[in-house]
């Protein structure tokens, strides 16, 4: 029955559905609906269904193990992409002029994915941890009751990894507090 809930949690809070809803639901109540549905549809195709389709064909041909690359070799080979994504969604924000801080945003989850790469071959740290902390962290800044509510889910989030055994307490307690720390240092930058 755990594995069970653990399963459901790591599907539901799967960083690329928290990021989706995160960016369209943060930006809305911020910028309002024209900015939050632009930064939707970019992230939606610069990013989200690019990974999506991406390790869906390396998952079918059997390439990776899991769709969430929980294989520290799979994960390391797949760094290199997401950074690559992640750069093109900063150059895409900035051309299209979105608002400062959503790009100081970008820039900061993508400076602690570099740092999760630079790190890859001493620890394999939880991606699922430290982007729903990182997030949650974001909200407490401008929705107290929203960010309590998503560092709750967030801890959740971490205990799905160990449970499913994806990750070690020590890599989600890394990924999870490095999450906080770089959303905590992002929602300073106003």
């Amino acid at each position: 029955m755990l594995k069970i809930f653990a399963r459901i949690v790591s599907i539901v809070f799967h960083p690329l559905l928290i990021i989706s809803v995160f960016s369209f639901t943060y930006i809305r109540e911020i910028y309002g609906y024209e900015i939050a549905k632009s930064v939707l549809i970019l992230i939606s195709l610069t990013a989200i269904i690019p990974i999506i389709v991406f390790n869906s064909i390396q998952l079918f041909r059997g390439k990776i193990s899991n769709f969430d690359l929980s294989n520290n070799q799979e994960r390391s080979k797949s760094y290199p992409k997401l950074l690559f994504i992640l750069i093109l969604l900063i150059a895409d924000s900035v051309y299209y002029n979105f608002p400062t801080r959503l790009v100081s945003l970008l820039l900061t989850y993508s400076t602690m994915i570099f740092v999760f790469y630079l790190f890859r071959n001493k620890f394999k740290i939880s991606l699922h941890s430290a982007t729903a902390f990182f997030l949650a962290a974001i909200m407490l800044y401008d929705f107290l009751v929203i960010g309590l509510i998503a560092l709750a889910v967030s801890a959740f989030v971490g205990v799905s990894r160990v449970i499913l055994r994806r990750h070690t307490k020590m890599e989600v307690i890394i990924g999870s507090l490095s999450g906080i720390i770089l959303g905590l240092v992002a929602g300073l930058i106003h």
